[in-house]
């Protein structure tokens, strides 16, 4: 049995960024989760654990809006973690014969992409699987000005009325910042354009948009039926409303959506997970091949732990992070390992974030007891509650706060590939 735990929150204020040193066990999660939701004014947090087979626990807490109470219905934006559902569509594609990971996208695509300055060295989708294309973040919208426009609801552009515009150097929009200064394939940058880049060319080959290629081919056989990237398609009053720094915020998408807007509750996205663990099948529907699952965890870059999209971390856990003003998030899985990659620590098993004013917990060495997965949702910190089950549905936990990464993300330096 492969568990995973996720957590969602809506909003960590930028304030509540302070992380104490002190070290606490936390016998009773539910407890210390209410604890850190009063204490930092988290609005909202929501938590799942999950083995292969069935939910083991589950908790709402806080208000998803305005004198509405979280609940196990209530759906979140989960920023980055969108980018696990765009991987996992650009693989069923190359099982298919569809796309090939060394390709050059130009292969594909209608408009060229090429690096300004390393023009004759292809952009392959491996390169943007492995965020080492040579496009950017970009960081801010200063970098690559409009990337970051927040448009109300689903009123963002298509994928593919606004891509050449940003990247092709003749294009209205084009910015010099969207490409890095390292060639295809020699460093590792972590890039939302180059995802968002992925999911248009899902959209070439499937011949359709990606939120409707996600609902058929991804959402649908998973039974996700609170999924999606389009407001539309979701029952708005279980929508937990973004919280920032002036309160409740507007409901907004992004023009690149597919790496960063993808809206979904614990219960939903845990199918994906289950999917994940189970080699790519659940509940008799298989969304990807055993060898395809395989494929996209096994480690890119040991400098990093990058997998496809997919990073390794520490103590044998896989997951990805995203965050962004007014919601945060975090999904993790723990997978059999023949081994790990030499520069990645040994550490405890499975951690959630209900604040940033967590305090620093014990870890355990080698790989988690019972094979313990993860999603997080906070915003400012990268803190988490681990969770370790025995005999029965028990859930103990302490605190264990990351350092070391830039929004929870892992790997934006200039290391060389090996």
């Amino acid at each position: 049995m492969r568990p995973f735990l996720w957590a969602l929150a809506a909003l960590v204020p930028a304030w509540a960024c302070e992380v104490p040193t002190e070290i606490d066990d936390v016998a009773d999660p539910r407890a210390e989760i209410e604890r850190e939701v009063s204490s930092t004014s988290i609005p909202s947090v929501s938590a799942i654990v999950v083995n292969a087979e069935s939910v083991v626990w589950r908790g709402s807490y806080g208000s998803a809006d305005a004198g509405r109470p979280a609940d196990e219905r209530t759906f979140y934006d989960v920023a980055s973690v969108s980018k696990l559902v765009v991987v996992t569509a650009v693989m069923q594609l190359v099982e298919q014969g569809l796309l090939d990971l060394e390709a050059d996208v130009n292969d594909y695509l209608p408009f060229p992409v090429a690096h300004p300055a390393h023009p004759g060295v292809p952009v392959t989708v491996r390169h943007l699987l492995t965020h080492t294309s040579g496009l950017s973040w970009p960081n801010t919208d200063a970098d690559v000005p409009g990337y970051y426009t927040a448009y109300p609801l689903d009123g963002s552009p298509p994928l593919g009325a606004w891509l050449p515009e940003f990247i092709v150097p003749e294009g209205a929009h084009y910015a010099p910042g969207v490409w890095r200064s390292s060639a295809p394939g020699e460093q590792e940058h972590y890039s939302n354009i180059g995802v968002s880049l992925l999911a248009h060319l899902v959209e070439v080959v499937a011949q359709t948009d990606f939120n409707t290629y996600a609902r058929e081919r991804i959402f649908a056989p998973l039974q996700m039926s609170s999924t999606s990237f389009a407001y539309a398609d979701l029952d708005m009053a279980h929508a937990a409303r973004p919280y920032g720094s002036g309160g409740w915020a507007p409901f907004t998408r992004g023009r690149g959506y597919p790496s960063g807007d993808l809206k979904t509750t614990p219960e939903d996205f845990s199918h994906l997970l289950m999917a994940y663990l189970r080699e790519g099948e659940y509940r008799g529907r298989r969304i990807l091949q055993p060898s395809t699952v395989r494929r996209i965890l096994s480690v890119e870059n040991p400098a990093s732990g990058l997998c496809l999209i997919w990073a390794f971390t520490l103590g044998g856990w896989y997951g990805h992070s995203g965050g962004k003003g007014g919601v945060a998030a975090y999904a993790e899985i723990s997978w059999p390992t023949s081994g790990t990659p030499p520069s990645t620590p040994a550490t405890a098993s499975t951690r959630w974030c209900a604040g940033s004013r967590g305090k620093r917990g014990s870890s355990t060495p080698s790989q988690p007891p019972h094979q313990l997965g993860q999603v997080l949702d906070d915003h400012d910190a990268r803190g988490r509650i681990e969770a370790d089950h025995g005999e029965g549905p028990t859930v103990r936990g302490d605190v264990v706060v990351y350092v070391g990464r830039s929004r929870g993300h892992i790997s934006h330096g200039e290391e060389r590939l090996p």
